[in-house]
């Protein structure tokens, strides 16, 4: 790279003493321009070489991008580039430009996908934050516990662009903002049905997590309100998955203990009850498909076990699975299941279930 650089030097400065035409502008910018184009510069993730020089051009911090993309061309920095925001301006010559481009971003793009639970997230952001253990382990068990509704499922999936020294508090709640952001409108729709945000959120995270598609989410979200109205247990794997994991994840010794009763109270998934060190473990899966040993661990969060909603949302839904929330299937179905192909069948009794399950499942 060091020699990339000296081969750079001398092509600026043959540019400029063997052909001043073509860099006059750079000496001719008056202080308001470079006031008027000085800050970020964003790089969109995907975005081409030719359609970042394109964009420098256009937003002025460049004065010539002809010989911008030939310096590129001759040092071989196509495709260099890596999307994140950058501070430049015009003021800066090529050489100072294309070195902080060709750099690490002080802004960093982390894309955060549907259904992902606050582990998961935490996982996403370290890497591109370069958070350590600790501050992994505090922005899971410490920043994002504690208030009511806020622990689980309000950390919006979507793309975001975060600057690297932005705290874990700070993260927290930029994703916070944009879900009461997408949310307003249907929290409002939601309290005309008189249902509450929260009990909205838990379902649409279920939702989220046993959908094979869009498609799925309002049969399965009619299904969930189905077995809801009838006071039957849920029984969804997704629920099991979600505490079995947490406590897969957890490096605390009570918390390891068969059959704890901090389990079952949920205590384990707040880490301010207990003084000792509690951090998370970044080793193993998440959602790995049940075994019959895991129906029977005892927590709230165990649909099998017992009934209603979980205590907390289990993932961090999208748009689509809200919306199959608040607008269900009408059906009468209470049962449903996938099929290889992830075709979704679902069933008014346990009887049609058991014939569903024969002729699609074995």
């Amino acid at each position: 790279m060091k020699n990339k650089f000296i081969v750079l030097s001398i092509v600026i400065l043959f540019v400029v003493l063997v052909c001043p035409k073509m860099v006059f502008a750079a000496n001719s910018v008056i202080s308001s321009q470079v006031q008027e184009n000085s800050g970020n510069f964003i790089v969109s993730i995907g975005e081409s070489d030719t359609d970042i020089v394109a964009d420098l051009y256009a937003k002025k911090i460049i004065k010539n991008d002809k010989l911008f993309n030939w310096i590129l061309d001759i040092t071989n920095l196509h495709g260099k580039i890596k999307p994140g925001g950058y501070k430049v301006n015009a003021s800066m010559n090529e050489i100072q430009i294309i070195k902080i481009l060709i750099g690490d971003p002080y802004m960093k793009w982390v894309v955060v996908p549907e259904g992902f639970r606050k582990e998961q997230i935490a996982e996403l952001i370290s890497k591109e934050l370069g958070w350590n253990e600790k501050q992994k382990s505090d922005w899971i068990f410490k920043t994002t516990v504690g208030k009511d509704g806020y622990n689980e499922g309000v950390y919006f999936p979507d793309t975001y662009l975060l600057p690297k020294d932005e705290t874990g508090q700070q993260v927290a709640q930029r994703m916070i903002n944009r879900f009461n952001e997408k949310f307003a409108d249907y929290s409002k729709k939601f309290a005309e049905q008189n249902i509450k945000w929260t009990t909205a959120l838990k379902i649409a995270s279920v939702v989220q997590r046993e959908a094979a598609s869009k498609d799925d989410m309002p049969i399965i979200a009619g299904v969930i309100w189905n077995r809801l109205e009838k006071n039957m247990n849920l029984e969804i794997d997704a629920t099991v998955q979600y505490i079995r994991d947490s406590k897969l994840h957890a490096n605390f010794d009570l918390c390891k203990a068969k059959n704890s009763i901090i389990w079952k109270n949920d205590l384990c998934l707040e880490a301010s009850n207990f003084d000792a060190p509690f951090l998370y473990i970044s080793s193993g899966d998440w959602w790995k498909p049940m075994v019959v040993a895991d129906k029977k661990i005892d927590s709230p969060y165990n649909s099998y076990l017992y009934s209603g909603l979980p205590p907390s949302p289990i993932s961090n839904p999208g748009i689509d699975a809200i919306e199959a929330t608040l607008n269900p299937a009408e059906t009468k179905c209470l049962f449903y299941l996938h099929d290889d192909k992830k075709k979704i069948y679902c069933a008014e009794t346990y009887e049609e279930h058991l014939k569903n399950i024969e002729t699609y499942l074995k």
